[in-house]
């Protein structure tokens, strides 16, 4: 071998064993969830329901013979002519049956869940890693923000840790565990793409935006970090086939503590009402106002006879603050006054006329007619044909 080829050769081992070092240090970066997923999986539930719908279908006159209501004739049905094709119509009942995921989260039951997943459902059936399966009772869901609380009567119910989310970071790792299409105790990874995000028609749900494969029966499933702790519920997918495609979305498990805190204590969940328009303060916006920076709440119109119009806060006012938690978008509104119950009084701070001033405003309940804040939002919400859908698995 001459020295060119065995410098050659030399190189290349030295190159193959930086690579490889290379590849073994980035392997070993990578989260491994074996023994993570082995700790909480006894906490992991699935869930399956059962209920009935009325549904009106055509009348036969076959009904009641041996054909099963179907003509005999097929197709070529000459009674079509004198009946048509469903008339008159009648209701009918149908037994419909979902299924979908959820957790642990005490010793006494309670198990949390998404209020799409139970639905109006007359049965629920909680389905234990341990193979038990428990009759539950559903104690209280919140629509709005689609959570329900059940609970399940049983001995050494394992249940899950619930994490801190302000230690939340974008890209960080995560785990969604739960039963996409029914197949139970399924784990997916993935980074958390996004914090805060707000989707078309919820004004009350700061979500989690991460790209963990999440698909329909994973809804109500739990959302872990490294440490084992649940971040948040898996809720909604953003598709345009109804299936994963890379952008999923979970409600945060302090709000979602949140409201199971007012819903075993209470029956209800209490919200806030402000009553008022709010808009985006755009960057063309910021300057006008002095502003360092986009930041706060616009307000465009103010509700008659609301909280908004008993205080002194005035159209044109920019809601900085809000009961001490700084207001960075206006997106942030609805969420912190739905979080306050009703008649209690806030200080808020405003910017009126480049000065900042802090005024007090009394609260009110959100009644069932959905007074509420809310931010403007654009028709078309909708964009190129890809919706938000929840992930329940019917």
């Amino acid at each position: 071998m001459t020295v060119g080829k065995r410098y050659i050769t030399q190189v290349g081992l030295f190159l193959s064993a930086v690579l490889l070092l290379v590849v073994q240090q980035a392997v070993a970066q990578l989260p491994d969830w074996s023994k993570l997923f082995e700790d909480n999986k006894a906490a992991v539930v699935s869930i399956t329901t059962e209920g009935t719908e009325v549904v009106r279908g055509g009348w036969s006159p076959f009904e009641g013979f041996s054909f099963g209501g179907n003509s005999p004739f097929g197709d070529n049905d000459p009674f079509s002519f004198f009946f048509g094709d469903g008339a008159p119509q009648k209701e009918q009942e149908r037994i419909v049956r979902g299924a979908g995921s959820g957790f642990i989260i005490d010793k006494k039951g309670y198990v949390i869940t998404n209020a799409h997943v139970i639905g109006d459902a007359d049965k629920i059936t909680v389905h234990l890693a341990d193979r038990r399966e428990l009759k539950a009772e559903l104690i209280g869901m919140d629509e709005k923000t689609d959570v329900a609380v059940l609970k399940i009567a049983g001995d050494k119910l394992p249940v899950v840790k619930i994490a801190d989310v302000s230690k939340l970071k974008v890209g960080q790792w995560v785990m969604a565990v739960g039963s996409p299409f029914g197949l139970d105790y399924t784990a997916t990874q993935g980074i958390i793409s996004s914090l805060g995000r707000n989707l078309p028609n919820d004004n009350f749900t700061p979500f989690i935006q991460t790209d963990a494969a999440v698909n329909p029966g994973n809804s109500g499933g739990p959302l872990f970090n490294t440490d084992g702790e649940v971040i948040g519920i898996n809720s909604q997918i953003y598709t345009s086939t109804g299936s994963y495609a890379g952008v999923s979305f979970a409600i945060p498990i302090d709000l979602a503590m949140h409201i199971v805190e007012q819903i075993r204590e209470d029956g209800k969940v209490s919200r806030g009402w402000l009553g008022v328009q709010i808009q985006e303060v755009t960057a063309t916006l910021a300057e006008t106002f002095d502003l360092d920076k986009p930041m706060g709440a616009l307000v465009a119109s103010i509700v008659e006879d609301s909280p908004a119009d008993k205080s002194d806060l005035k159209v044109g006012d920019v809601i900085l603050k809000f009961n001490g938690q700084e207001v960075i978008s206006s997106s942030q509104l609805p969420i912190l006054v739905s979080r306050v119950k009703g008649n209690e009084e806030v200080k808020v701070e405003i910017l009126r006329n480049g000065k900042r001033e802090t005024i007090k405003v009394m609260i009110e309940a959100l009644d069932d007619e959905g007074r509420k804040t809310a931010a403007s939002k654009s028709a078309d919400s909708n964009i190129l044909g890809v919706a938000v859908e929840e992930t329940k698995n019917d």
